[in-house]
């Protein structure tokens, strides 16, 4: 992928400035302290990365109970970094600095897994987990491409390429935490799942101006919502369109390590629970996101644990 190699840096000083220096608007600034040269707290790192992934999966968290701690602890760093860079591609503002701080980030997490004082506890687990089993910087590489993506296209013009989209993200996630690229199925799953979690927050996400619908099914989001009736008619079809990625994705399952094949499984199950709350949902969907309840949660773990193909 030219030109988004991590491992190719401007000279200009600024490029090289804290991340979060250039972003006042950024919703992860009061979590994440500014970098210095002292190595941050190995707990307090660990910690943040797993509240944080806590907090950006919802209800799809608790697949990552069924990990090994050590890589529920991989998974957490992966999802931590990925929760900046996005949350980078969805500020408000000029379009410059969204990729401006995007590629301060990537730059500073390249000099944290090049053995650098990673400074920003998020960089201290990466770091961590580049030295218990090496990221692939392929898949790093395109996760950044993907925020970079996102920061200059909020809103898919068509289905496909909202498809599109979500398939390189799924892909770049997948290829960055397990080292390879995953089989067509797992993509097709994981693009559905992360489409899935769009849409289970249309309400919010349509007000902000980051609608989830393509613009040849509701109309351009900005700088005014939809009408609720096609917003509603397009979360329809999407629905329609999820499901037959999360019916074909399942076939990949088999092909997944045993504790990796657990935690899909959990991802899968969650997703059908909530796209069939979503397609019984009317206006309240744009309110109120449908949740997974503690009991069904429970449930689902136990369903996926003893899960047998």
């Amino acid at each position: 992928m030219a030109g988004d190699s991590i491992e190719r840096h401007p000279d200009d000083p600024a490029w090289r400035a804290d991340a979060l220096g250039a972003s006042r608007h950024s919703r992860l600034a009061d979590e994440l302290r500014p970098p210095d040269a002292r190595r941050p707290d190995p707990e307090a790192a660990i910690e943040l990365c797993a509240d944080l992934t806590r907090s950006r999966l919802g209800d799809f968290a608790p697949a990552l109970a069924l990990l090994t701690r050590p890589e529920r602890r991989r998974a957490q760093a992966l999802v931590a970094h990925a929760a900046v860079l996005f949350d980078f591609a969805r500020q408000r503002g000029v379009e410059g600095e969204r990729l401006a701080a995007i590629n301060r980030w990537e730059y500073a997490l390249d000099e944290a897994l090049s053995g650098r004082p990673p400074g920003q506890p998020i960089f201290a687990g990466m770091s961590r987990e580049q030295g218990r089993r090496r990221w692939s910087i392929e898949g790093l590489n395109a996760l950044c491409a993907c925020a970079r993506r996102r920061a200059v296209r909020g809103q898919p013009a068509t289905a496909e390429e909202a498809e599109r989209d979500a398939r390189a993200l799924a892909q770049a996630v997948a290829h960055a935490w397990l080292g390879a690229p995953p089989s067509n199925e797992i993509e097709a799953l994981g693009a559905g799942l992360i489409r899935l979690h769009r849409l289970q927050n249309l309400g919010s996400e349509t007000t902000a101006g980051r609608c989830p619908l393509p613009r040849s099914e509701v109309g351009d989001a900005a700088p005014n919502p939809p009408a609720v009736p096609a917003l509603l008619a397009s979360a329809q079809k999407e629905c329609g369109r999820l499901r037959a990625l999360f019916l074909g994705g399942a076939r990949g399952l088999p092909a997944l390590p045993a504790g990796v094949r657990q935690t899909v499984a959990y991802a899968l199950f969650a997703g059908l629970d909530l796209l069939s709350q979503i397609e019984e949902a009317d206006g309240s969907l744009l309110v109120t996101p449908p949740k997974i309840g503690l009991r069904t949660r429970i449930g689902l773990i136990v369903r996926a644990r003893w899960l047998r193909v």
